[in-house]
């Protein structure tokens, strides 16, 4: 394989042997040129059992619940957050950004996750979207809000249906899996536009592109 006859990058660099292949390839023949991204850390938390769905027999002793799997920037600093949550603290020089995903599970309609996100996740204006994208099975978007007090902030949500089981959910409704983040600036800090067009933004893009959300059972 020939560094021009590499597929197009994916979004995250860790998406598939082949990404993985022409990377090796474009490092072996271009060995002075600095890495394009740093490493990635891999988290896994569950939707709290409290906020789960109920389940019909033989497993009514049991709740459904969402559990989701991100890839974030390792230099994103874990912080403490309450069950359900992921929380984190992004490095920088007087601009730093706190980060949360959240997830959870909603009966809704059958549709296009696509038309799910666009309905439940409007930006401001058609300048304020960062970014969307669609995967098999999912979609994502992220917007920025209205700064407000000096702190900006950002949303993102990527949906898929989790299941159809019907001891769960009665057809034709589904259970959808939303994956949500909230970021903001700190009080004082001054984040300019790249900030958030070219680093967390983005960031946070690739993060939901290639999220991987599961059904799982938990006791209340």
């Amino acid at each position: 394989m020939s560094p021009s006859s590499c597929p197009p990058r994916p979004r995250a660099a860790l998406l598939g042997a082949a990404a993985i292949g022409c990377a090796a390839v474009l490092a072996a023949t271009a060995p002075e040129a600095p890495a394009a991204a740093g490493d990635y850390v891999s988290r896994s938390f569950n939707e709290p059992a409290s906020r789960g769905l109920e389940v019909q027999p033989p497993l009514a002793e049991f709740r459904a619940v969402a559990r989701a799997r991100v890839t974030v920037p390792d230099d994103w600093r874990r912080l403490s957050a309450p069950a359900g949550r992921l929380r984190f603290l992004t490095p920088g020089a007087g601009c730093k950004y706190r980060v949360t995903f959240t997830v959870s599970s909603r009966v809704g309609d059958r549709r296009e996750p696509a038309d799910e996100v666009a309905s439940r996740l409007a930006p401001p204006a058609p300048a304020y979207l960062i970014d969307e994208g669609r995967r098999v099975g999912s979609a994502f978007r992220t917007v920025r809000q209205r700064s407000t007090g000096g702190i900006v902030r950002l949303d993102g949500l990527r949906a898929a249906i989790l299941t159809r089981r019907t001891d769960i959910v009665t057809a034709p409704q589904v259970v959808w899996a939303d994956l949500g983040v909230a970021a903001a600036s700190r009080t004082g800090d001054e984040c300019h536009s790249g900030s958030y067009r070219v680093r967390v933004g983005p960031q946070i893009s690739d993060a939901l592109a290639t999220a991987r959300t599961s059904l799982d059972f938990v006791r209340p």
